[in-house]
């Protein structure tokens, strides 16, 4: 069973790459990369992309079979949306807050 949750963790991970625009240009000194998924290049605090990883390793807890598909999020949660097709799913704050950094980005960058 877990390797299995491991194995769809993987796939979705490749697929979310798939789906990811690139974004051009480093980050401004103190922002890195999110990684949302591999090509999210999202300039964020190195704080955001920790949560990131502890998000994206447990994304298959959260999904449940539902009016949304296989991974309708468990009750008290939303997809992240980091990008289109994001289906991590977080808090409805920690998906308002990926929101704010999206926005930020240009911001955040080197000129």
């Amino acid at each position: 069973m877990a390797a299995d949750l491991a194995a769809l963790a993987v796939i979705w991970v490749l697929f979310a790459w798939l789906l990811s625009p690139a974004v051009a240009g480093p980050c401004r000194a103190g922002f890195v990369p999110r990684q949302s998924a591999p090509a999210d290049g999202i300039c964020v605090l190195p704080a955001s992309r920790d949560l990131v990883v502890a998000e994206n390793s447990r994304a298959v807890v959260l999904w449940l079979s539902g009016a949304f598909g296989p991974k309708t999020c468990a009750q008290g949660y939303v997809w992240r949306e980091a990008f289109t097709g994001d289906l991590v799913c977080v808090t409805p704050d920690r998906r308002g807050a990926v929101a704010d950094e999206n926005q930020l980005d240009p911001s955040r960058r080197e000129p």
